[in-house]
């Protein structure tokens, strides 16, 4: 017997987005790397912190449960950095040649906070700072490029609705805790 395959419509997830004009020099900046595929719109360029599975239904309960834990992380502002134009077999991204220990501060800080209000992430997913610019089928590529950055001022929730291409903004936190009240650790080498 075959079982219904439920469509998911609903995606949730925690994210960084750059600022609306870094946005558009990116994407003009990157567009030869894409080699012909349509580069990612503006607004919806960002970076993932946390995800979680994909929801047929809206979930009335993961959601109240979402904005409390994105309320419980204290987390002072800190540079985001890529210098590295990546292609894979079905996108392009922008990834950090070198470790940003504040941005995986505040990824395990919203991970701890969702897992200790009882919300699961997405299964098997593993956080590696990127943003994709395209997709696209072709071969593997990485390539050094002129370091695109940004001061992170904020994350937010961020709800997707699949296969309408739209990004909706559920709720926004500062990142302005002192140095005191958030560990913002030092840049390493991957």
């Amino acid at each position: 017997m075959f079982e219904k395959r439920i469509k998911a419509a609903h995606r949730f997830f925690f994210a960084l987005f750059p600022p609306p004009i870094l946005a558009r020099q990116t994407v003009e900046a990157m567009t030869p790397f894409a080699d012909g595929a349509r580069m990612m719109r503006l607004e919806r360029l960002h970076v993932t912190l946390d995800i979680l599975n994909d929801y047929a239904d809206w979930p009335d309960e993961i959601v109240p449960a979402l904005v409390a834990a994105g309320s419980t992380v204290a987390a002072a502002p800190f540079e985001v950095m890529f210098d590295r134009v990546s292609g894979g077999e079905q996108t392009i991204t922008l990834r950090p040649r070198l470790k940003n220990a504040p941005l995986n501060a505040l990824h395990h800080a919203i991970a701890a906070g969702r897992s200790a209000l009882g919300v699961e992430g997405r299964y098997g997913y593993a956080f590696s700072p990127h943003m994709t610019l395209s997709y696209r089928k072709g071969t593997s590529f990485s390539q050094s490029v002129a370091p695109i950055s940004w001061r992170a001022e904020e994350f937010v929730l961020v709800h997707s609705l699949i296969g309408q291409t739209r990004h909706e903004v559920i709720a926004r936190w500062p990142l302005n805790a002192t140095a005191d009240e958030a560990d913002t650790g030092q840049l390493a080498l991957f």
